[in-house]
Parts: C-alpha cells; sequence; structure tokens
C-alpha cells in the first residue's frame, strides 16, 4: 500500500465517522482526568493562578522568579503521574482505533500491556528528545560565546544560524521518531527506536503530514474556543475566574464556581478528545500504510 501523507493527514476524522463513541469515551476520560485533577490540586492551582497574575504588568524581581518557578515545576511533578498514565491510555487506543478497529468496546480504551508499553516508550522518547535539545542549544551557546569573542554582531548571527539548525535537527529527530506509539501498540513489543527504519526517505512527507494534522487541530481548537465562551461566561467564566479563589479549599471553590467550572471541563473535555483523534491517528495510519497492512 502506497503511503500518501495527504490520506492519513485526515485519518482522525474517519475514526470519528467510523465510531463516534470513542470520542464520547475519550470525553469521559478526560473529564474524569480533570475532576481527579481538581479534587487534588483546586486550592493550589488557585493560588498558582492568582500569583501568575499579581506578576503580569509588573517587573518581578530574582526572587519572584524563582519562587514562581519552584511553585510550578513543584506543580507539574505532582500532576505529570497521572498526565502520563491518561496519554499512555488513550495514545494507544488511537493508535488501536487505527490498527485494530474491531476492538472498540470502550472507546478502543484498556489499561494493560499495551497501555505499560506505550508509556515507557513515550518516557524514553521524551528523555531522548530532550538530551538532544539539551546538547545542540549547548553547542548554541558555545559558538555563539566563542564568535562573541571577535564581535557582539558575529555572535549574534553565530547564535540565530545555529540556533535555527538545532531546531531542525531536533524537528528531524521527532519526525524520525513519530511512529513508535503505533509500532509499540501493533507489534507489541518495546520499540523506541523502530520507527526510524520505517520513516527512512520518507522525512518530508511525514512532516507534511504532521503540519495538515497540526492546522486541523487548531481549526478544531478555534472551533472548540468559539463554542465554550458564551457558555463559560453564562456559568461564572471557568478556569478564567479560578485566580478569584486564593486561599480558599477545593471544596469552597466549587460552591462558589462549580457550574462555571464543570461547563469549561465538559467543552474542553469533548474537544481535547477530537484534537487527540485530529493529531495522533495520522501517525498510525502512517505506519499502517508503511506496512502495507489493511485498511479499516
Amino acid at each position: 500500500m502506497t503511503f500518501s501523507a495527504t490520506e492519513a493527514a485526515f485519518e482522525g476524522f474517519r475514526i470519528v465517522r467510523r465510531h463516534p463513541l470513542a470520542i464520547v469515551f475519550w470525553g469521559l476520560a478526560y473529564v474524569l482526568f480533570f475532576a481527579a485533577f481538581f479534587a487534588l490540586f483546586g486550592g493550589s492551582l488557585a493560588t498558582l493562578m492568582a500569583t501568575t497574575e499579581s506578576l503580569e504588568g509588573a517587573q518581578p524581581g530574582p526572587q519572584e522568579l524563582e519562587a514562581l518557578g519552584q511553585t510550578y515545576i513543584g506543580f507539574m511533578g505532582l500532576i505529570a503521574p497521572l498526565g502520563l498514565l491518561l496519554g499512555a491510555v488513550l495514545n494507544a487506543a488511537v493508535a488501536r482505533a487505527v490498527l485494530r478497529p474491531t476492538e472498540k468496546s470502550f472507546g478502543y480504551m484498556r489499561l494493560g500491556g499495551d497501555e505499560l508499553r506505550v508509556l515507557a516508550v513515550s518516557v524514553i522518547l521524551a528523555i531522548v528528545v530532550g538530551a538532544a535539545s539539551l546538547v545542540l542549544f549547548t553547542v548554541v551557546g558555545i559558538g555563539a560565546g566563542v564568535a562573541g569573542q571577535a564581535s557582539q554582531g558575529l555572535a549574534w548571527l553565530v547564535g540565530i544560524l545555529l540556533g535555527i539548525a538545532a531546531i531542525v535537527v531536533i524537528i528531524w529527530l521527532m519526525v524520525r521518531l513519530s511512529l513508535a506509539v503505533p509500532v509499540t501498540v501493533a507489534e507489541k513489543r518495546i520499540a523506541p527506536f523502530e520507527s526510524f527504519g520505517l520513516t527512512k526517505g520518507k522525512t518530508l512527507p511525514l512532516l507534511g503530514m504532521a503540519i495538515i494534522a497540526g492546522i486541523m487541530s487548531l481549526l478544531v481548537s478555534l472551533l472548540g474556543t468559539i463554542i465554550a465562551l458564551p457558555i463559560t461566561m453564562a456559568t461564572g467564566g471557568g478556569m478564567a475566574q479560578l485566580a478569584e479563589f486564593d486561599g480558599q479549599t477545593t471544596q469552597q471553590i466549587l460552591q462558589a464556581a462549580g457550574p462555571g467550572l464543570i461547563a469549561w471541563g465538559l467543552v474542553n473535555a469533548v474537544f481535547s478528545a477530537l484534537q487527540l483523534a485530529v493529531i495522533y491517528a495520522p501517525f498510525s495510519a502512517a505506519y499502517r500504510d508503511l506496512k502495507g497492512l489493511p485498511e479499516a
């Protein structure tokens, strides 16, 4: 089967057409995640948002920035495990919807070997891309520093050129690794670097596919914003009002702003599920086509 970037880019919409209930299940997963997240960290989130708003338009000092950074890192450290687990479950579900479409019960979602393997591969890929980025931008900094010994203008020029080159290399690496999750789900093994062989000679088509899918995702996000705005405004403002409740407990926040937060959560869950399909399904379709597997 011939791989077509434009055909693969719209695979997410085909999933919605074939099995619209999958979006309902994925949206429900997001709702449960939002609910658990807010139940655990609602008060802390309100404090973080209030602190961030207080610094907008001001000239925060190093100590204020350091305190905000530490708070944000600590906050992300608490929610990262939940986010990684949800991401593994949903990424595996999207891949399963494309590669094993008959397993449609519960919106293709499971919690088993596939999900654990996807979680492991996701962590490995994050480490690889993060390490590569660190090395490349360290080289950029060293190159600009060496050039700066000659002149400031040369330092800027070298820094910009090396920075562009580093970004190109990172994008190339991400594209070459982009089929790792579909490989993992389809072949039931942890194979983060198997993607390199499949994507050889297909970097530009896959990049084009990713760009098309990204544009479609932005359009879905825009549609979600247009629909969510009047709903959240009518029910109190949703997450935008959260900073007003700095210092209050999660229960107090829900009593005062529950309808707005629920409306915000439901609308965003649905459109997050749609974006999930639009962004991730094309890569599973690309794997299927490059391997010559039959379509659903």
